[in-house]
C-alpha cells in the first residue's frame, strides 16, 4: 500500500477521535481553518492509493475541479457550521464530501491546463474573501455555535488565507516557468 495512503487514512482517523474533533469544533476559526483544510490534505493523500477516475469523465479537470468549489462553498455556509455539531449525519457527510474534494482536487489539478486552473482559483479564492469579509462585518451572529469574536477571527483567517493563496496564485503565473532550468545550466 502507497505511504501517503497510509498517511491520509492515518489523519482521517486522527481527525475522528471524539477528543480532538471537539477540539477543532469547539473554536470556529480551528473548525475552517484547521480541520477543513486537514480533511481535504487527507483526501489528497488518500487518491495516490486510488485508480483515477477516467479521464473522459473528468476532461481537463474540470469535473474534479467543480465537484471541489462546490463542496468547500457549501461548508463556507454558516448554518451548515452549525447543524454539523448538533447532527452526527452531517458530520460524517462532512468528512467524507471534504475528503472527496480533496481526492477530486488531486486528481483534476494535474489535468488541469493554466485557464482551468485559473478559473477555479479565481472563484475560490474570491469566495473565501466574500465569506470572511461577511463574517467579519455581519452585525449578529452568523453561526449559533460560536461567538462573534470567533466569527471576526474566521473572518481575518479566511481573508489572510485568501490573500496569501493570491499571492502565490499571481507569483506562480508570473513566475518564468524555466527560470529554475536556467540557473542549472550555468
Amino acid at each position: 500500500m502507497n505511504p501517503q495512503t497510509v498517511a491520509g487514512a492515518g489523519l482521517l482517523l486522527m481527525l475522528n477521535i471524539p477528543f480532538i474533533r471537539r477540539i477543532m469544533e469547539s473554536d470556529m476559526a480551528y473548525h475552517m481553518l484547521l480541520q477543513f483544510p486537514l480533511i481535504l490534505l487527507a483526501g489528497w493523500l488518500l487518491a495516490r492509493g486510488f485508480p483515477e477516475p477516467a479521464k473522459k469523465w473528468n476532461y481537463a479537470g474540470v469535473t474534479g475541479l467543480l465537484a471541489a468549489s462546490m463542496i468547500l462553498m457549501f461548508w463556507m455556509i454558516p448554518r451548515a457550521l452549525d447543524l454539523v455539531l448538533i447532527n452526527n449525519t452531517l458530520e460524517l457527510l462532512k468528512f467524507l464530501s471534504l475528503a472527496l474534494a480533496g481526492m477530486a482536487l488531486a486528481w483534476s489539478w494535474p489535468l488541469a491546463g493554466m485557464i482551468v486552473r485559473g478559473f477555479f482559483l479565481g472563484n475560490v479564492l474570491p469566495m473565501m474573501m466574500v465569506v470572511g469579509w461577511l463574517y467579519i462585518e455581519a452585525p449578529v451572529r452568523l453561526c449559533n455555535s460560536y461567538l462573534s469574536y470567533d466569527q471576526l477571527r474566521t473572518g481575518s483567517g479566511l481573508l489572510a488565507l485568501s490573500i496569501a493563496g493570491s499571492l502565490l496564485w499571481l507569483y506562480a503565473f508570473f513566475m518564468p516557468s524555466n527560470q529554475a532550468g536556467n540557473s542549472e545550466i550555468r
